[in-house]
Formats: C-alpha cells, sequence, structure tokens
C-alpha cells in the first residue's frame, strides 16, 4: 500500500502566515506612520503667566490627544504630538496618588477653558515647530 503526502496543510499553513503577517503589519504601519511635531504652549490670565494646571488637547472624533502641567513659566512642552487640530483646555492640576494636587480655587483658569469639548481655545498643529500662546479671560 503506498500512501500519497498531500500539500494541502503546507499550502494552508503559508496562507495562514501570510494573512497573519499582514494583518499585524498593517496595525502597527499605520500608528508609526502618522506625522508627529513638537508642541509648546505658553498659558497667561491677566498678563501673568498661569503657574498652576494642564494643558489637555483632544483632537475630536480622532482619539488623538496629548496633554502635561504648565511650569513656573506658564509653559508646556509637548513632544511627538499628532499633527492636525485639536480642542485645547487648561484645567487645575490633578496631581497623582501619591502627590495629590492641593484642593483650592484656581481662578487663574476660568470655567470656560477647563473642558476640552466646550473650550473655545483651539491649536491646529504643523509640522516644524509649534508655538501657541492662550491668554485665558473671562
Amino acid at each position: 500500500m503506498m500512501l500519497r503526502r498531500s500539500g494541502l496543510p503546507k499550502v494552508l499553513l503559508a496562507v495562514v502566515l501570510l494573512t497573519a503577517g499582514i494583518i499585524l503589519s498593517g496595525c502597527g504601519g499605520a500608528a508609526e506612520s502618522k506625522k508627529k511635531a513638537g508642541v509648546t504652549i505658553s498659558v497667561t490670565y491677566n498678563g501673568a503667566p498661569v503657574t498652576e494646571g494642564d494643558v489637555r488637547l483632544m483632537m475630536t472624533g480622532k482619539g488623538e490627544g496629548a496633554a502635561g502641567p504648565l511650569n513656573e513659566s506658564g509653559q508646556v512642552e509637548l513632544q511627538e504630538v499628532v499633527l492636525g487640530k485639536y480642542n485645547v483646555a487648561v484645567t487645575p492640576p490633578e496631581g497623582t496618588s501619591d502627590n495629590p494636587a492641593p484642593q483650592k480655587e484656581y481662578p487663574h483658569i476660568p470655567t470656560k477653558f477647563r473642558n476640552v469639548q466646550a473650550s473655545p481655545l483651539q491649536a491646529d498643529v504643523k509640522a516644524g515647530t509649534n508655538e501657541f500662546t492662550f491668554e485665558l479671560k473671562e
């Protein structure tokens, strides 16, 4: 009796591996191919730097965002922000579980700037250097 070996299992394995490779490279490639740039944002209130707070950027409907705390000069520097148009909010500092933010009023951050969906502030991040200055007014 003579046994015949079918090439079907090898072909099936090759198709599965090829399909998996295409899917995985497509997923990773899409995320890595997004163009990014650095962003510097300055925030003032009545002409003075806002030194306590966080700046949040959110691209509407795209799921892209960035955030960082303001420094003693009223600035935040964000690296590798995906290019595009963002809504911008300035919020009181949140702190962390081991270093909570002080529970106090932040009159230098008017309420209308605290919600990223409702804030009137916007930034259009383009290739190259991006610098934005926001004066918070009542």
